[in-house]
């Protein structure tokens, strides 16, 4: 199993959020073991959001689903120079190196 986080905003009318729901439920099958999944709420310079972790029966992470509440098609707490940014959400960046971090491959 390769550990995965997905990222997607709820207003996004470029990719259909429904995909994000996609990944995980293949995700979810692919593994064919019991998980538990927990919703953790924040709010973060603006955008609030859902952060959907998923555990094995043993409390390690596989996977999370970070759903941003009010975001389109944009790369989420980037810069408000760039192209394609929302400055206003998490830090996707950071989160995602948290997140590898956490789950080395050997």
């Amino acid at each position: 199993m390769v550990p995965a986080i997905i990222f997607h905003g709820d207003k996004d009318t470029t990719v259909n959020p429904d995909n994000g729901d996609q990944v995980t439920a293949q995700l979810r099958e692919a593994l064919n073991i019991n998980l538990r999944a927990t919703v953790e709420r924040g709010r973060v310079r603006g955008r609030a959001y859902s952060c959907i972790v998923h555990r094995d029966p043993s409390g390690q992470v596989m996977f999370e689903q970070w759903i941003i509440h009010g975001a389109g098609h944009a790369w989420s707490g980037g810069s408000p120079a760039g192209s394609y940014t929302d400055p206003k959400g998490p830090d996707a960046t950071r989160e995602m190196l948290r997140f590898f971090l956490d789950h080395p491959q050997s």
